[in-house]
């Protein structure tokens, strides 16, 4: 083990950049200023910056940058969190992801803006930051482990659970292209990012921080004021459906509005959806344990984690909407406890659920058309069968058989494949469809088309343009327009690394947003000036991405969305190519 001491004192805000080949570490001033605000504004500078043209994801040239939020570790509500920025293996552009909780407040404490990783080691390692410096420590010992148990082992040898931890599982260290960095038991990494930090034989990163912040707070008293403002409002009405249900009550909504993509977008309505909603578990109290759970000092602990009673308490599984739908509706499969156990197994691997369980939907149908083996997985691989979503999850994993080929993700999965497998990969620049129908929802299938990141429903919640007035026909103008507005919102709000479940609790974001980040930093910034950093880090993502050889061809929708719905309220509707193609010239135009 060698002790690498810091460089500088945390009079300010710094950089801590860490080179695994070399073992050179360098701490330096970065100050969160107005024109960077903090989160993922930070964390694509960086990257930008790191990056001159094409390259390999799991590549040792490959940054990974965590950027913290600059309201981590305060008394901000739902505001504890990070971002995490490298280039995807999914979809070879950019990604940036967000997770919360422990390890993003020690981050922050820590004096830091941001950590950058570049290179990668020869031997498992972990990285041990704390006060006095960076540690390289052995991690062969750690292989195999989930995030959790790894947390614990390193806990262990650490000297105490005020070590805060983010590691991968053993997905990331099989390099699955949609493997996740776990912390706290929230995940970062739609698009890869365990893959990219495995392909670096980094197994985690450990932090500690001293009892007394590295950080000052420029107006405590008037960021009291406001947080305390915001947590009343967070244990209001607008967050009501999160704090009762959680996520997993849009299942039973998009079911009745029609809207529920099932047995991989082949319809938008599953005949099974009540038998996995978390209601259900709900009216079965006798059969259902609920445990709550929720990130650091944020009061609406939105997950909702359930388990039958005659099993080990601490094997209850979040009900998130995301992750039921893609192992439930999407597969075809209605038994809620093969579902659940499913969304754990994903957790203790490393592996993003909504990957997951779209590249076994994809497999699903392959077998049924005869691309792949049915027999695959040892039981059949058809839709509906609960009894394959665990040794497919097993399988993908360990890189075993055809598990190996669906690690790769729908898009180089069904390159493999061949036989016409591409028609029925649902994706965006390789990056998984998410749990909302586009043919229903045309204003966030313009967004999914032109994300920087791929389908993504978070980089812009442009589907509420939609469910607020559904079915309207907008100007193709004012479509466009709205998923910008929807794109710089998400910006803005992934920059200070608020949580979007409390969108509803500012009156007016933009100005309360900007008063807040003022409050806390003692740095000036307005409405104009957020706005301003929300656009030019949408210029920096796309700039990104031109550089790594993205062109406007690859910003279409999948075929099957060509195809019209056959049932429900939006029989018929589809995604015409040629009226996509003419909303996303105008929304180049205004973009421009």
């Amino acid at each position: 083990m060698r002790l690498i001491p810091r460089l500088a004192p945390a009079a300010c805000a710094e950089l801590l950049s860490v080179d695994l080949t070399s073992e050179r570490v360098e701490r330096a001033p970065y100050p969160l200023t107005a024109a960077r605000l903090g989160g993922v504004s930070v964390a694509v500078e960086l990257l930008a910056s790191a990056i001159g043209g094409p390259l390999d994801p799991l590549s040792p040239e490959n940054p990974l940058v965590f950027a913290p939020g600059p309201f981590a570790g305060t008394a901000v509500p739902a505001a504890t969190k990070h971002a995490v920025a490298t280039i995807s293996p999914l979809t070879g552009r950019l990604t940036d992801g967000l997770s919360s909780s422990h390890w993003s407040g020690a981050l922050r404490r820590l004096g830091l803006s941001a950590l950058i990783v570049q290179g990668a080691r020869a031997n498992w390692t972990v990285l041990a930051i704390d006060d006095t410096g960076v540690r390289f420590l052995d991690g062969t010992a750690l292989l195999g482990l989930s995030p959790a148990q790894t947390t614990q082992r390193l806990r262990e040898m650490l000297g105490g659970r005020h070590w805060r931890v983010a590691a991968i599982g053993p997905a990331g260290e099989s390099g699955v292209r949609f493997a996740t960095i776990d912390n706290d038991g929230r995940q970062a990494g739609r698009g890869g990012a365990g893959a990219v930090m495995g392909s670096k034989r980094l197994k985690a990163i450990a932090l500690a921080s001293g009892t007394d912040s590295a950080f000052e707070i420029a107006d405590p008293e008037r960021v009291q004021t406001i947080s305390r403002a915001l947590r009343e409002r967070a244990l209001g009405p607008d967050t009501a459906k999160y704090r009762v249900l959680g996520t997993g009550a849009n299942l039973r909504v998009l079911q009745r509005m029609g809207m529920l993509p099932t047995r991989n977008f082949s319809s938008a309505s599953f005949e099974g959806a009540e038998r996995v909603t978390p209601e259900r578990a709900r009216e079965e109290p006798e059969a259902y344990l609920e445990r709550r759970s929720g990130c650091a000092n944020c009061p609406v602990q939105c997950e909702h984690m359930y388990v039958r009673r005659t099993r080990d308490r601490k094997a209850a599984s979040a009900s998130e909407y995301e992750s039921v739908w893609a192992f439930g509706p999407n597969c075809g499969v209605d038994d809620l406890d093969a579902v659940l156990d499913a969304v754990g197994r994903c957790d203790a691997y490393g592996l993003d659920t909504i990957s997951a369980g779209g590249t076994i939907a994809f497999a699903m149908e392959c077998a049924a058309r005869g691309l792949i083996d049915v027999d695959a997985f040892g039981t059949p691989l058809r839709f509906g069968n609960a009894a394959v979503l665990a040794p497919a999850i097993d399988a993908i994993a360990c890189g075993e058989g055809l598990g190996a080929t669906l690690g790769l993700g729908v898009r180089a999965a069904a390159e493999a494949i061949g036989g016409g497998a591409e028609v029925l990969a649902l994706h965006v620049k390789g990056l998984e469809l998410p749990g909302y129908e586009p043919r229903a929802l045309p204003t966030y299938a313009l967004a999914l088309a032109v994300c920087t990141r791929g389908a993504c429903h978070n980089r812009a919640a442009a589907y509420d343009v939609d469910l607020r007035n559904p079915g309207q026909v907008l100007p193709d103008e004012a479509r466009a327009a709205a998923v910008i507005d929807a794109e710089d919102t998400a910006i803005a709000w992934d920059a200070l690394v608020l949580c979007k479940f409390t969108r509803h609790c500012f009156d007016d974001f933009w100005s309360e947003g900007a008063t807040l980040w003022s409050a806390v930093t003692g740095e000036p910034l307005d409405p104009a000036g957020l706005r301003d950093v929300a656009r030019r880090t949408w210029q920096r993502k796309r700039a990104l991405n031109e550089k790594l050889g993205w062109t406007p061809a690859e910003d279409v929708l999948p075929v099957r969305l060509g195809e019209p719905l056959r049932e429900g309220p939006y029989a018929g509707a589809r995604i015409d190519s040629a009226s996509l193609e003419r909303q996303r010239w105008i929304y180049e135009t205004l973009r421009s």
